[in-house]
C-alpha cells in the first residue's frame, strides 16, 4: 500500500484588499519581464485577520482521522464494501471509479448507472454533479481504506462476508510515497522560498482567538443551483485562522514577503508573492452576488465555461457578465472528458464557440484558459492513462486554441494525476494551476507563476455554500511598467506586428505579460467634463483596435463589421498636446504617436498621414 504522508488542514482564507493589479497571463512569458518600478511599493493591509474574505470564515472541516486523505471538508464513508478494489479511486464522497471505468457506490459496491452521474454514450455528464456541485480530489481506494480502519470505520475484504470491522497494522507507512499532494515529501521546491532575495517571510500567524468577524450564514444567502451536500460536514463555520496541524505548528497561510501579498505552506516557505486571492465557479454556486463578492476582497475569478464537446455551465455567461461589468479579473476553465485527439480539439471548439457567444475576446482574459484534465467517469468511455496519449490530447487542444485566437492557455490538475497520468514534462511546462488541499502542494512549477487551489471550503459574502479559494501569484518578483495617473499606454505585438492604445494599467500589465512590448506613454488624457469622447472600436477578423473621435466613422465602421466597445477616453477641447494618426494598409493598422517627428518618418516609409486624431492635455 502506498505510504500516507498527507496532512489535512481547515486552511485560512485570507485577501488583501486595495491591490489594483490583476492575476495575469500566460506564465510561460514571465522571466522576460524585466522594466520599471518593483511591485513592492503596493500596499499592504495592515493585519491581514482585518480583510473581509478572513472575517467571513471558512467552510467547514473535519477531525484529521475522520477526513477522506487530500479532502479535509469530506468526511470517510461508513464503510467500504467488498466490492471496491484498493486499485479503485475514490473520485466523489459516495463514488469509487474503477479501473475498468465503472462508477461504484463506495458502501453498496453496486455500479453507478444513472447518466446525471455518468452520462449516456453520446453525452457525459456534468462532473460536479457527483459530487455534490464540489470540488473533490481523487484518491486511492487503498489511502482511503487505510484511514477508515484506523478511525475504526469497516473496511469489507473480499474474503470478509460478515461486514465487520477489519481495523488491522497498517506497518507499510515507510512503504513507496506514490501518491502526489504528501505534505511529507522532498521539500527542496519550497524550503528554497525561506531565503529568497534575503528576505525573512512575514506570515500571519495569529490564532483563532485573535480573530474577528462574523460568518455569514449560508441560510442568509440565494440556494439556486444548489444541490444536496449529505456528504460533506457543513454543521460548522470556523472562524478563519492559520490552521492548526496535527504533528505540525502552522498550515498553509497567507501572509507578506518583500512587501507584497504573499502565500506560504505550512511550513512558512514561501509559494508566491505578489499573489491574488481568487476564486473558481460553476452554475452549482448559484446566482452569486458579484458585486458583494468584490467588496468581500475577491481579488480574481476562473469561470466554468462548461465540460466536453457541447455543454455549457448554465451560469457561465451570467458569471462572465458580471465580472466584465465589475471589472473583476477573470479567466476561463473547461473540464475535459477527452479521450483522442480529435474530442480534445472539438472541446476547445466548444470553448471558442461558447466564449463568443459570451462576447468575449482574448484581451478580455486576465488569466488563461485552463484545460481541466482529471480522473473521469463516462458510461462507455475511459480515460486515458498514458502520458504520451495526453500529451496529443493538450496539443491538439492547444492548437485549436491557438487557430482561434488564444494563446493565453495553461492545464489545471491535482497533483498525484500530474505525477502519473500527466507526468509528461511537455505537460508539467504547461501546467499552471494546481489543486492540492493539504498543507503544501509538491508539484514542481516549471513556470514563475503559478497557482495554489488550496481549499474547496472558502466562504464569501455574496455566495452561497462553500467555493474553491487559490492564491495566484509570482514565485520569484516580476518588474511592471510604473502606472502612471491619466496615461494612454502604448504596447506593441512583434508575433501579430500590431500595437495597442489603453489607459487601463490593468489592461497595460496583462498585455506585458503575455509577452506585448511596452512602449511607454502615448499621451495624457483629460476629464470627460474636459473633452470629448474618444471612440474604440476592435475587429475580430483582422484583429486590430481603431480609435476616433468621429461619430460618423464609428458608425461606419460598426456597419463593416466592427465591434463598438464604448468611450476610451477624452479629446481636450483646448487642444492640448496634438496625437497624430497614420494607416498601413498593408496590415490595415491604424498608428498613433504624440511626435511630430515620428508621425514624419513613418509618413516618409509609405505609411499614409491621416492627421490629427484627438488631443492630449
Amino acid at each position: 500500500m502506498r505510504n500516507r504522508g498527507w496532512l489535512t488542514t481547515a486552511v485560512a482564507v485570507v485577501a488583501v484588499a486595495g491591490l489594483s493589479l490583476p492575476v495575469m497571463a500566460n506564465a510561460e512569458v514571465l522571466n522576460a519581464a524585466g522594466q520599471s518600478d518593483r511591485i513592492s511599493d503596493y500596499a499592504v493591509a495592515a493585519a491581514a485577520d482585518e480583510t473581509q474574505l478572513q472575517s467571513q470564515g471558512e467552510g467547514s472541516t473535519v477531525a484529521e482521522q475522520d477526513a477522506v486523505p487530500e479532502n479535509p471538508s469530506v468526511e470517510l464513508p461508513d464503510k467500504v464494501s467488498a466490492e471496491i478494489s484498493d486499485d479503485d479511486v475514490m473520485t466523489a464522497p459516495k463514488y469509487a471509479t474503477t479501473s475498468d471505468g465503472e462508477l461504484k457506490n463506495i458502501e453498496t459496491g453496486e455500479t453507478v448507472t444513472d447518466p446525471k452521474l455518468v452520462g449516456t454514450k453520446d453525452q457525459p455528464a456534468d462532473p460536479l454533479a457527483k459530487t455534490d456541485g464540489k470540488s473533490f480530489i481523487p484518491v486511492p481506494m487503498d489511502e482511503v481504506k487505510d484511514q477508515m480502519e484506523e478511525a475504526g470505520r469497516t473496511v469489507e475484504r473480499p474474503s470478509d462476508t460478515s461486514g465487520s470491522d477489519t481495523s488491522g497494522d497498517n506497518s507499510s507507512a515507510d512503504g513507496n510515497t506514490g501518491n502526489a499532494g504528501n505534505a511529507g515529501t522532498d521539500e527542496s521546491q519550497s524550503d528554497a522560498g525561506d531565503s529568497q532575495n534575503g528576505t525573512q517571510p512575514e506570515s500571519n500567524g495569529q490564532s483563532a482567538e485573535d480573530q474577528s468577524g462574523e460568518n455569514q450564514s449560508a441560510e442568509d444567502q440565494s440556494t439556486e443551483g444548489q444541490t444536496s451536500t449529505s456528504s460533506y460536514n457543513d454543521e460548522t463555520t470556523p472562524a478563519v485562522r492559520t490552521a492548526k496541524l496535527p504533528d505540525n505548528e502552522y498550515g498553509a497561510h497567507w501572509g507578506t514577503y518583500n512587501g507584497t501579498p504573499a502565500f506560504f505552506d505550512y511550513k512558512n516557505n514561501l509559494f508566491v508573492q505578489q499573489a491574488k486571492g481568487v476564486i473558481d465557479v460553476s452554475e452549482h454556486n448559484g446566482n452569486i452576488d458579484w458585486a458583494k463578492a468584490k467588496a468581500a476582497g475577491v481579488e480574481g475569478a476562473i469561470i466554468r465555461i462548461g465540460y466536453g464537446t457541447a455543454a455549457l455551465d448554465a451560469k457561465a455567461l451570467r458569471n462572465i457578465s458580471e465580472c466584465k461589468r465589475l471589472k473583476i479579473p477573470f479567466g476561463i476553465y473547461l473540464y475535459s472528458y477527452a479521450y483522442d485527439n480529435t474530442f480534445a480539439s472539438h472541446e476547445a471548439t466548444n470553448i471558442l464557440n461558447q466564449l463568443k457567444k459570451a462576447g468575449v475576446s482574448p484581451k478580455d482574459l486576465s488569466y488563461p484558459v485552463y484545460y481541466d484534465l482529471e480522473d473521469w467517469t463516462w458510461t462507455g468511455y475511459q480515460h486515458p492513462t498514458s502520458p504520451k496519449v495526453y500529451e496529443g490530447l493538450v496539443n491538439s487542444w492547444y492548437a485549436t486554441m491557438k487557430a482561434g485566437g488564444y494563446a493565453n492557455l495553461a492545464v489545471y490538475s491535482y497533483v498525484s494525476y500530474l505525477n502519473n497520468e500527466l507526468n509528461s514534462s511537455s505537460i508539467h511546462a504547461k501546467t499552471q494551476w494546481v489543486a492540492s488541499y493539504g498543507a503544501r502542494n509538491t508539484f514542481r512549477f516549471s513556470m514563475n507563476y503559478r497557482g495554489w487551489q488550496y481549499s474547496a471550503g472558502g466562504r464569501i459574502n455574496g455566495i452561497s455554500g462553500d467555493v474553491d479559494m487559490s492564491a495566484f501569484g509570482n514565485y520569484k518578483a516580476v518588474d511592471l511598467p510604473a502606472i502612471v495617473p491619466n496615461a494612454i499606454y502604448r504596447l506593441y505585438n512583434s508575433g501579430a506586428n500590431v500595437h495597442h492604445y489603453t489607459t487601463d494599467a490593468n489592461e497595460m500589465r496583462t498585455l506585458y505579460l503575455q509577452g506585448w512590448k511596452y512602449e511607454g506613454v502615448l499621451g495624457m488624457v483629460v476629464s470627460a467634463q474636459a473633452g470629448k469622447p474618444v471612440y474604440r472600436m476592435y475587429h475580430s477578423g483582422i484583429k486590430q483596435h481603431h480609435f476616433t473621435m468621429s461619430a460618423y466613422e464609428r458608425d461606419a465602421n460598426v456597419k463593416q463589421g466592427w465591434r463598438y466597445e464604448g468611450v476610451a477616453w477624452y479629446s481636450s477641447t483646448s487642444k492640448g498636446t496634438p496625437l497624430y494618426r497614420l494607416y498601413n494598409g498593408r496590415n490595415k493598422e491604424h498608428f498613433y504617436t504624440s511626435s511630430s517627428y515620428e508621425y514624419k518618418v513613418r509618413g516618409a516609409q509609405g505609411w499614409q498621414k491621416e492627421g490629427i486624431a484627438w488631443y492630449g492635455a
